[in-house]
Formats: C-alpha cells, structure tokens, sequence
C-alpha cells in the first residue's frame, strides 16, 4: 500500500511537472529530482510518525545507494521530500539556507509540486488516475481524471489545502478541475 501510494504520488507529480514546465521552467533533472523526492518522501516512516518528514531528509541525505545522483542533488531530492508537508523551505532552515538562489527555487517549486500530487493520493487508493494542467489567464487549472467512480471530495479538499506553496512559487491561482459527474464539487 505505501509502495504503491509513493509511486501513483511520483506518477502525478511528474504529470504535474510535465504541465507547468512553461510556468515553472526547470529542466529534464529536476523532474528526475521530484520522482525521487515522492518515491522517498516517507521513508521516514520507519523511524517515527511524528516529524516523519524531518526523518525522511536524514535518511535520504545519509544514504549510500542514491547511484546516479550527486552530492548536491541528494540534497536537493532530500530537502524536497523535507518540505512534502507541514513547513514551507524558510530562510531560518540551515540546510535550505546553504542553498544557492536558483537550488533553492528547485527545492521549493518541486517541493510544491509533490505536496498537491500528495493530496490528490489523500485516500491512498489511487482515486485520481492522472492530472493535466492547463494555464487560464492568472490561474492554474488542474484538470483531475478519476480512475473510477469513487467520489473525489477529500482529493479535491486536501490538494486545495496544500496548494498556497504552488500558488506562491509560479504566481498563479491553483484550481483543480473534475469531469461534471466524478464529484460534487470542483
């Protein structure tokens, strides 16, 4: 279940990426980044619930089998899984504060992008089969593609409640979009 919940988030978060890459502008690593980021984002489970997104930035940064990535992208991919939830990147946090500017636009962009792609997995069951993104005039409008008929309220409701960090990062409007028959509300 934690596995499949990590990848369907990943799965989002790259559609997400993939959507709003002319808002956001990063580039090809950094998508490669937030997968990693969503994959990890809750191994820090394992040491505690509470602050489990604290852990989960020790774990990733002092683990040896990240192949592929450098130091410094390890980082990166650590602070992001860091920031999934709770507390936005702040000036007052050391690690993120190390960051060069444009490092620290990644961390806190990606970090947007995987806290929305989170709350669209709110149930854990996959209810929201695949996002697109679309630009309309100064709003971002995430149109949701259910995967059955189970109703979308609390994807809807929690993806809301953790959209201000997006809304923040790219200067737009966050609104998520559902088909007419999938949800009372949208």
């Amino acid at each position: 279940d934690d596995l499949a919940h990590s990848q369907h988030v990943a799965k989002l978060a790259v559609e997400l990426f993939d959507g709003t890459v002319d808002v956001h502008g990063l580039d090809e690593p950094c998508r490669d980044y937030l997968e990693a980021a969503a994959m990890l984002a809750n191994v820090g489970l394992v040491i505690s619930h509470s602050k489990h997104h604290v852990h989960s930035y020790y774990v990733i940064r002092n683990c040896d089998d990240l192949t592929g990535f450098t130091d410094h992208e390890i980082e990166i991919i650590a602070l992001i899984a860091r920031y999934h939830r709770k507390s936005s990147p702040k000036p007052s946090h050391q690690e993120f504060a190390q960051l060069d500017a444009a490092s620290q636009k990644v961390v806190r962009t990606l970090a947007a992008l995987l806290r929305v792609s989170i709350g669209l997995d709110r149930s854990h069951d996959q209810r929201v089969a695949s996002v697109r993104a679309t630009r309309e005039g100064h709003r971002l409008v995430v149109h949701l593609s259910p995967s059955g008929r189970a109703p979308l309220d609390l994807e809807l409701y929690s993806a809301g409640e953790r959209a201000d960090l997006l809304e923040d990062v790219i200067g737009l409007d966050v609104t998520f979009r559902t088909p007419p028959e999938s949800s009372s509300s949208s």
